[in-house]
């Protein structure tokens, strides 16, 4: 009999009581179970077997057998929601708990990490909020933008060095004196619906993507992309650019239908990369992997992303302090808790803590919006910028409680040289102040500090909320008029070529230090870009983002330090990028 069934006979049987001896006669017992007498031995019996309860028959007439219930009916329902949920029967475990969503949270939680099942490896996490249609065109977010490196490929990647690796395309070249690229595509590559990727689906991907705003500006110069045949793409600039292989194998130009682009909100979204989506939804998304991707195979069969808002402290199996969409000043974490410093400090040392941990690519930084009626003069942000200083900030975080993991930041990526910080040359501030910033735990928890620090300068601070694409198309068309906006920025895994875009193709910041300084910052970046190799972006770009900290542009605040725990159920896991454990890559060897 299946431990379903068992289960109902079972319910029947505790109002008898829980954990204490009961003196019955088998015959009760059946008349209680609403069965023979035969067939409630039976039951009692393999009851017994799976230590459900004890059960000790006396044998002779009248004699009074001993019965002892060993589990609460809850925590046997749990018992049985956790092996549903281990091998992926999620509907079933939720009707076991009888739809209590609260308890199906905890137990997903408990149970995050690598199963087998039925020769599958499956992964499951969890995450504290839904994640948005998953396409590249749109703006996304860091987790996202993970997500859809998992989902689909570009025609080459960059790594972190700034080296052009294949994908789709096994072979390209520049032509310095044409400016052209040429890309080569692998035979027989397929999206994952079946349809053929080949040279003529990504021209109309491009001349697609040509079309949308948010491309114009780091395509300005793309004058043509064409095909001679069906796995040769031909892309002509009107300018120089030895980086633009790093540019395009970033995720905004993921390979992607060309139908797919547009305002459809469907998110059974059709990829090229080593997972394909079965399930998303607002509770969970689902991936398995795709058979034909282009190259390895990943070691991981499905994975399954739950929306989880109950994080408890000691449920985790895996966990790491990548923060989530919040407007509470506390920081949340998926698969995690909130932690500061101080207790992820302490937790170093410790059997089960760090296993790994980087500082991010990135930063969140104060920008002075030269776009309001209440312009900051350059005293008042030189002024600004000594007051806000990051270990101002992180001094009234750690007495506000509200530490993230972080470190402070000297610069706007950390591997740049640290800015030596202004002289407190005192000047006078306006009698009110408003700071923009998007629903992000970590920039809202700097946000309340600096109000808090402003406040005591006497100070008016107003705190507008936005969300991430609502900060960034208000920035665009020019609305976004408070004169503080705390943001940030977070390179991709082709780092190189995602530190220029967070420069030249960013509309907060460009909005926001005025006409006369954009214009010299696109120049500078054009000019890098026409007589640069890729792998040396990052030098070349760190005095053109110091020139935006000592003009008083913008203050660095806060390196998010990113670590991943798991405790002895992940093999050989790598922290990426985004703060993610690399998906494709787990196994288990057992």
């Amino acid at each position: 009999m299946s431990d379903l069934n068992l289960l109902r006979y079972y319910t029947r049987l505790v109002p008898l009581g829980v954990g204490s001896e009961i003196k019955t006669a088998l015959v009760d017992v059946s008349e209680v179970l609403f069965t023979s007498v035969r067939h409630a031995r039976n039951l009692l019996n393999q009851m017994h077997e799976l230590e459900w309860l004890t059960w000790a028959p006396k044998v002779g007439r009248n004699q009074r057998s001993t019965l002892v219930l060993n589990l609460e009916l809850i925590e046997l329902k749990k018992q049985l929601a956790t092996e549903r949920i281990v091998s992926g029967k999620y509907e079933k475990a939720l009707a076991i708990l009888d739809d209590d969503k609260k308890e199906f949270g905890r137990l997903l939680q408990s149970t995050s990490g690598v199963s087998m099942h039925e020769g599958q490896l499956h992964l499951q996490l969890t995450y504290k909020r839904s994640f948005e249609r998953l396409v590249p065109h749109q703006l996304q977010r860091s987790s996202e933008r993970y997500l859809l490196r998992q989902l689909y490929c570009c025609l080459v990647t960059s790594d972190r060095d700034g080296l052009v690796e294949p994908q789709l395309a096994h072979h390209w070249e520049y032509d310095p004196e044409h400016y052209q690229w040429t890309f080569y595509l692998r035979p027989g590559l397929t999206f994952h619906d079946g349809s053929p990727i080949d040279a003529a689906a990504i021209v109309k991907l491009y001349k697609k993507l040509l079309t949308l705003p948010e491309y114009q500006t780091e395509l300005s110069h793309l004058s043509d992309v064409s095909s001679e045949q069906p796995l040769k793409i031909l892309f002509t600039l009107s300018e120089p650019d030895k980086g633009f292989a790093g540019l395009i194998s970033g995720v905004r130009y993921s390979i992607q239908p060309v139908s797919q682009v547009g305002g459809t909100s469907d998110y059974a979204v059709i990829g090229s990369g080593p997972f394909e989506v079965v399930e998303h939804s607002s509770e969970k998304l689902r991936l398995q992997a795709f058979e034909r991707y282009y190259a390895c195979r990943a070691l991981t069969d499905r994975v399954t992303i739950w929306r989880l808002n109950e994080v408890k402290k000691d449920l985790s199996l895996i966990e790491t302090n990548q923060l989530a969409s919040n407007n509470e000043k506390e920081c949340n974490h998926y698969v995690a808790y909130s932690v500061s410093d101080e207790s992820s400090e302490a937790d170093d040392n410790t059997e089960q803590g760090i296993k790994y941990s980087r500082i991010e690519d990135g930063c969140m930084f104060a920008l002075f919006n030269q776009n309001t009626s209440t312009l900051l003069g350059e005293q008042q942000r030189r002024y600004l910028s000594s007051v806000l200083s990051a270990q101002n900030v992180y001094k009234r975080m750690r007495e506000q409680k509200s530490l993230f993991g972080c470190e402070v930041a000297g610069n706007l990526l950390p591997m740049w040289q640290t800015m030596l910080r202004p002289f407190r040359v005192e000047s006078t501030l306006p009698a009110s102040l408003s700071i923009a910033v998007y629903d992000y735990a970590a920039l809202m928890s700097c946000v309340y500090s600096i109000q808090s620090i402003l406040q005591e300068l006497g100070v008016k601070v107003e705190v507008n909320t936005y969300s991430y694409r609502e900060l960034s198309e208000r920035s665009a068309n020019g609305s976004l008029t408070e004169e503080l906006i705390i943001t940030n920025i977070n390179l991709d895994d082709n780092r190189h070529a995602s530190a220029f875009d967070s420069l030249f193709n960013n509309p907060i910041l460009h909005n926001s230090i005025g006409t006369m300084a954009s214009q010299w910052l696109t120049e500078s970046l054009t000019t890098l870009r026409s007589s640069t190799e890729l792998c040396d972006y990052l030098n070349d770009l760190e005095p053109i983002a110091s020139t935006l900290i000592s003009e008083f542009y913008l203050t660095p605040l806060f390196h998010h330090r990113q670590t991943l725990r798991f405790h002895g159920v992940l093999k050989d896991v790598e922290l990426t990028n985004w703060g993610w454990p690399d998906i494709r890559n787990v196994w288990s060897a057992s």
